[in-house]
């Protein structure tokens, strides 16, 4: 059973400095860790009640997993290894530990492993202490924060989400969301934009997280060294042309801006094509649309037009 020590390290976790300096964050929910556990993510250690585990087919412990084919609530994970109880405290951020900032491949087929991690029983009341939610779930898990390689001639072929300081954690978690359902595999954040391991960012995807490869840039930077290629970068403007009529390439870089602001001035004068989505409304109108909602609109056109 965890003891205050840990607690307390789960709690700092909340905070972007400690996430940063340890190079983990938290999951909460049974379907989230469910999908932490199918997804290439790596786990350092996970906490569920009696119940949790025993529907799983685990035991409290240091175990190997290997995540079966189908992803249902109730699954049973076939466990490769269950050593011994382990100590309930926080392991240092260092190579010896595992603990490390490593490069993973996107979630699913063949690169599908074995999950090592520590597997701790507690109490729904000290689910409670560290929960971020209204309601604790039955298990928590801390998961390490991967780093992605960024393949230039995957974006050459595809379309790239951009977003450039979306700092409402809601809405990246909806777009990270909506990226995922629209077939979007990559995504590109300013450096000033809100954290994709925010533990709001990470329940509002659902899940989307572990399938979507991210990555934080200077995007000035960025857009200028992609440039000479000749890769499409279509900006969503109040001003632009309509995306139902527009020519829309199959693949490029979607740039999305500020809730309030929107596109930064050095990232637009990179833009090569201004999109917007037209009001079907005359007369008094509403500002704009949310740009969690205008995201998802304009991907699902790009992606119905193939």
């Amino acid at each position: 059973m965890p003891g205050t020590t840990i607690l307390k390290f789960i709690n700092s976790l909340k905070q972007k400095k400690f996430r940063h300096q340890h190079q983990l964050f938290v999951v909460e929910g049974e379907k989230m860790v469910d999908e932490l556990i199918e997804s290439r993510f790596s786990i350092h250690s996970l906490y569920g009640t009696e119940k949790w585990i025993r529907e799983r087919g685990l035991t409290a412990g240091e175990v190997s997993v290997k995540p079966g084919a189908e992803t249902t609530r109730d699954k049973r994970y076939t466990t490769t290894v269950n050593k011994k109880s382990l100590s309930a405290r926080p392991e240092k951020p260092n190579s010896s530990t595992g603990i490390v900032n490593e490069s993973i491949k996107p979630a699913g087929g063949e690169d599908n492993v074995n999950k090592c991690f520590s597997l701790h029983k507690v109490k729904d009341r000290e689910l409670e202490r560290v929960s971020s939610l209204k309601k604790a779930s039955q298990v928590l898990a801390i998961a390490r924060i991967p780093s992605f390689r960024l393949d230039k001639e995957e974006l050459s072929n595809s379309l790239t989400l951009v977003l450039d300081k979306v700092r409402d954690p809601g809405n990246l978690g909806t777009l990270v969301r909506s990226a995922d359902w629209f077939g979007v595999s990559t995504i590109i954040l300013s450096e000033d934009s809100a954290e994709i391991t925010n533990p709001k960012v990470v329940q509002s995807t659902m899940g989307s997280i572990f399938r979507i490869r991210y990555h934080y840039l200077d995007l000035t930077a960025f857009l200028k060294s992609v440039n000479p290629e000749g890769l499409p970068v279509i900006g969503a403007f109040l001003d632009g042309a309509g995306i139902y009529s527009a020519q829309l390439p199959g693949y490029g870089l979607l740039v999305l801006g500020n809730e309030s602001t929107g596109i930064s001035p050095e990232v637009e004068r990179l833009v090569t094509q201004r999109i917007t989505i037209p009001s079907h409304k005359t007369g008094s109108r509403a500002e704009s649309l949310n740009i969690a909602v205008a995201g998802s609109i304009i991907l699902s056109e790009f992606m119905r037009r193939g």
